[in-house]
C-alpha cells in the first residue's frame, strides 16, 4: 500500500497550521479553539501511524458508532467485551484534543488499532486504512437535530435546524462538503465508502464487504455472532457501552437512552416538511469538494 513519506514535526506542524483557515480566523472563535487544536496538534507530532491503523469516519449521525462496533468486532473477535466503546476504539481527534488520552497512551494500543474520527481525510493521519459511512442527507438532518435537541439544548424548530444545517452552522459545519470530500477519494484502495442504506438493507453482505476490505477471515459462526451483536435491538439495549457523550453531560442534565434513536432509512422523509426536503436532495445534488474545512470545527 503506498503511503505519504513521513513528514518532519516543522512541516507537519505548519501543515496543520496552514489547514485551520487562518490564527484570526481561529481567535474570533475563542481560546477554547485555540487550546484544543493546540492540544491536537501536539499529539498528532506525537502519534505513530501504523499502516494496520483503521479509521472509521463520517459526518455525525452517518451509522459511526455501528460500524466502529463491526470494525472492533471483526478484529478482535465476535465475543469482544468492553465497558464502552471508547475504550477499545478511541475517537482520534477528540481524545487528543480535550485530553481524553494522550499519544502515548494511542501508541501503546496492540494492532490493528481501529479509531473513531469525524476527520476529512487530509486531517487524519498515514498510512492505514479508512472506512466512511454515507448517509442519506434527510435522515442525517433529522437525526442530527434530535441529537442537537437530546445532547446540546437546542430548543428551536426543526425548520431552523434544517436551516443552519443547509448554512454549515452546525458542529462540523457543511455536510455536502464533508461527503463530496471523502466520496472523491473512493478510488484508493484504503478507502472503503459504505452508504447506510445498503448496509442497512443487508447487514450480512455489508459485514462481508468490510471483512475482506480489513482482510479479516469470516466463518459463518463469526458473521452469525457479529450481526446478532451488531444489530440495532442488542445496541440499543447496551446504549450505555456506546454513547460518546459520556458522564459529561450526564452530569450537566442529559438522558441516557437517546445517542442510538431509531437506525431506520426514511425518517427524514417521513418528518422533514416537502420544501425543506427539496431544500437539502439540492444541497445533496450539489455538493463538491471545495475548499478544506478547517481543524478547529471538528475538535469539539
Amino acid at each position: 500500500m503506498n503511503s505519504a513519506p513521513p513528514s518532519t514535526p516543522r512541516r507537519l506542524a505548519a501543515a496543520l497550521l496552514a489547514r485551520t483557515g487562518g490564527a484570526l480566523e481561529l481567535a474570533r472563535g475563542g481560546l477554547g479553539d485555540l487550546s484544543r487544536l493546540a492540544a491536537f496538534a501536539r499529539g498528532r507530532l506525537e502519534f505513530s501511524p501504523r499502516a494496520s491503523d483503521i479509521y472509521v469516519a463520517s459526518y455525525p449521525r452517518s451509522g459511526t458508532t455501528w460500524v466502529l462496533h463491526m470494525a472492533h468486532l471483526l478484529t478482535r473477535g465476535a465475543a469482544a467485551e468492553f465497558e464502552h466503546l471508547s475504550q477499545v476504539c478511541p475517537w482520534f481527534e477528540r481524545g487528543l484534543a480535550v485530553g481524553a488520552f494522550t499519544a502515548a497512551e494511542l501508541n501503546a494500543l496492540p494492532a490493528p488499532r481501529v479509531f473513531k474520527s469525524h476527520l476529512p481525510r487530509a486531517y487524519l493521519p498515514r498510512p492505514g486504512r479508512f472506512i466512511y459511512m454515507a448517509r442519506d442527507v434527510e435522515d442525517v438532518a433529522l437525526s442530527y437535530y434530535h441529537f442537537y435537541r437530546s445532547h446540546l439544548g437546542y430548543t428551536g424548530t426543526l425548520a431552523r435546524f434544517i436551516r443552519r444545517f443547509l448554512d454549515g452552522d452546525l458542529q462540523y459545519r457543511d455536510w455536502a462538503r464533508h461527503v463530496a470530500g471523502w466520496e472523491a477519494q473512493a478510488g484508493d484502495p484504503a478507502v472503503c465508502v459504505i452508504e447506510f442504506e445498503s448496509l442497512r438493507a443487508d447487514p450480512g453482505a455489508g459485514l462481508e464487504r468490510l471483512a475482506r476490505f480489513l482482510g479479516v477471515p469470516l466463518s459463518p459462526d463469526t458473521r452469525a455472532q457479529v450481526l446478532e451483536r451488531c444489530s440495532f435491538a442488542w445496541m440499543k439495549a447496551h446504549e450505555h457501552r456506546f454513547d460518546f457523550a459520556g458522564e459529561f453531560l450526564r452530569q450537566r442534565g442529559y438522558r441516557g437512552g437517546q445517542f442510538l434513536r431509531r437506525g431506520e432509512v426514511g425518517q427524514g422523509k417521513a418528518e422533514i416538511p416537502g420544501a425543506l426536503r427539496r431544500e437539502l436532495r439540492r444541497a445533496a445534488g450539489k455538493r463538491a469538494p471545495g475548499r478544506e474545512l478547517r481543524l478547529a470545527d471538528f475538535l469539539h
